[in-house]
């Protein structure tokens, strides 16, 4: 397997698994949406930190420090990285969590066009005439449901705007993805640590009571957290932002499907309208060097 098809294989997966999380979440549905964000973070770190000691993965971490210490402006962009992913865990659970699907679904429809224009402009990728066909058609469909949404969907444009920028610093980091996690993680421990030992010791943590569902839930946060996030920033090294992009209507259309047929929220034609435009759009794309070669 090629490299191409490889990070094609991993960031569909990670999407997947993506759009499948509201399933996890709404579980927690009595949780603040603020602890289980402590949580996540909390627990994406002992993950990553019982992986390292049990495949003895000491040395790697210390290079991948040295490294960050030697190239400050590379700490920095992981630095900013980890507060773009704080935001966008917390503004996900958030919408999970007060019934909001659609909303955290239609932020990630928004997202490829934030990645392809983030890709053009900084990273100077060029699409052909059948990427670009593809782009006014997605943005067409986007732009309904934006104005038809009823009122300004910030969550969704924050959603779309923190992940787009966070798949571009991870890609200008560009060091070991495992590696890259952990230290993540730590960068998240001091807010993350001191909130889970004070509400334990305070007493209003989850795990203070007896809602075993929930405990086993909220300790499975880092494990749920780390293995989607770990392939798609294998995925983010290998492909273009403008492929990762078109890719990423997986997860969006996986949650679209799991607030229409699980949780019942309201699919009218508006999101209907919408959602034949991104698919006709993923269609060309996918076609897209095919139909390039062919016109050649």
């Amino acid at each position: 397997m090629n490299n191409t098809k490889k990070g094609i294989l991993l960031a569909v997966i990670a999407y997947t698994l993506w759009g499948l999380y509201p399933l996890y979440w709404t579980l927690l549905n009595e949780v603040d949406a603020f602890e289980i964000l402590i949580n996540r973070m909390f627990f994406s770190f002992v993950t990553l930190g019982l992986i390292t000691i049990l495949l003895r993965r000491f040395n790697p971490v210390k290079q991948t420090w040295r490294v960050l210490m030697d190239d400050k402006r590379k700490l920095l962009q992981l630095m900013i990285a980890t507060l773009l992913l704080t935001v966008n865990w917390f503004l996900f659970m958030y919408a999970i969590i007060s019934g909001r699907i659609i909303e955290s679904s239609l932020g990630y429809y928004i997202n490829p066009i934030v990645s392809i224009l983030i890709g053009i402009v900084v990273l100077k990728e060029r699409l052909n005439k059948y990427q670009t066909m593809a782009t006014i058609i997605a943005s067409i469909g986007v732009l309904i449901l934006t104005f038809t949404h009823g009122a300004f969907p910030w969550i969704s444009i924050i959603l779309a705007l923190t992940w787009g920028f966070y798949a571009l610093l991870k890609k200008l980091v560009n060091i070991d993805t495992i590696n890259a996690l952990l230290i993540e993680t730590i960068i998240m421990l001091p807010i993350s640590g001191f909130f889970f030992t004070f509400w334990l010791f305070d007493g209003t943590s989850t795990f203070r009571t007896d809602a075993t569902l929930s405990i086993f839930l909220l300790a499975g946060a880092g494990i749920i957290t780390i293995i989607p996030l770990f392939l798609f920033s294998k995925a983010a090294t290998i492909l273009p932002l403008k492929t990762l992009g078109f890719l990423q209507y997986i997860g969006p259309t996986i949650q679209l499907m799991v607030a229409i047929f699980i949780t019942g929220e309201e699919f009218d034609i508006n999101r209907l309208i919408t959602f034949s435009f991104i698919w006709v759009a993923c269609i060309i794309f996918s076609a897209s060097n095919f139909l390039e070669k062919k016109g050649k």
